[in-house]
């Protein structure tokens, strides 16, 4: 080989080697801008501005359907005018997220408008468009997501009982001992109408072979069973944990009996999928 060519074939030789240590190097950069990243923990919490939400946007609020009895959940207030709970939270962020502010200024502004869901009205409500969305200790089923669009879960409760406090405590208001949902037999239940406790409830009682047959009784609200249990007409308040926490005073208890998972969701009709999906943005950005 004479001297001209091992030149040549020299200098290509020191081309290549630079150019695959320029792309080595642009490959590690880019690997260590991706670890960066990964180690900051940021992440997108961003929602598209999609149909159904420039509708809201463009009318100026947020229309949701919220329990209006349930202390922690969602209450409202009719001395202060104002309303309470995790579910009235949730509903300001999910305004401020769809508006674009802050929930201050959510609600200072107004940004939410709150309609009274019960467990009767809460289907009604969606399917007659009264309503954007609805967040009212509504469990997320399989019936239900054939009719609705579901978020995901931002709060999980159990079915719980709630008694009077037995005779042995000398302030109590309590009668008879109630101490598990075994000494129920032949006592009366009361659950909020139109509700599935009492389905869940027998369930429960089935698959463990209790020998017990509870009387179930309905009333149309919370306050209302409240109310039965203090006066005595009702010998146990059956419905979620979360709710009866929210009645719970000294002269009640809750008995350690859980039963039947509930998850709670925000629904909407099916044909706001983009709402659904900012409403998951918030759940998850706010660690629901």
């Amino acid at each position: 080989m004479n001297n001209m060519k091992f030149r040549r074939l020299f200098a290509l030789m020191l081309v290549l080697v630079f150019a695959v240590s320029m792309l080595t190097g642009c490959s590690s950069s880019k690997d260590e801008a991706d670890s960066k990243d990964a180690a900051s923990g940021e992440k997108d919490y961003s929602i598209e501005i999609t149909d159904d939400i420039q509708a809201i946007i463009d009318r100026g609020q947020l229309i949701v359907g919220v329990k209006t009895d349930v202390p922690g959940f969602g209450y409202y207030d009719k001395e202060t005018k104002e309303y309470s709970g995790k579910e009235i939270d949730l509903s300001y962020q999910i305004a401020a997220k769809i508006f674009d502010t802050t929930v201050d200024e959510a609600k200072s502004q107004n940004l939410v408008e709150f309609v009274q869901a019960t467990v009767e009205n809460r289907s009604t409500l969606l399917v007659e468009d009264t309503v954007d969305l609805v967040i009212a200790t509504f469990t997320i089923t399989d019936e239900r997501k054939e009719m609705f669009a579901f978020s995901d879960s931002y709060y999980s409760d159990y079915i719980g009982i709630m008694v009077k406090k037995s005779k042995a405590d000398t302030e109590s208001l309590g009668s008879d001992a109630i101490t598990s949902i075994t000494n129920l037999d032949g006592k009366n239940v009361g659950v909020a109408q139109s509700a599935d406790t009492r389905t869940h409830m027998l369930a429960y009682i089935d698959q463990n072979d209790y020998e017990i047959s509870p009387r179930f009784m309905n009333f149309a609200t919370y306050p209302e069973l409240y109310k039965a249990l203090k006066k005595g007409e009702i010998d146990a308040f059956a419905v979620d944990t979360s709710i009866l926490n929210g009645y719970l005073d000294d002269s009640l208890t809750i008995l350690p009996d859980r039963f039947s998972e509930q998850k709670y969701g925000a629904a909407a009709n099916k044909s706001d999928e983009g709402l659904v999906k900012a409403v998951n943005v918030v759940i998850e950005e706010n660690n629901y």
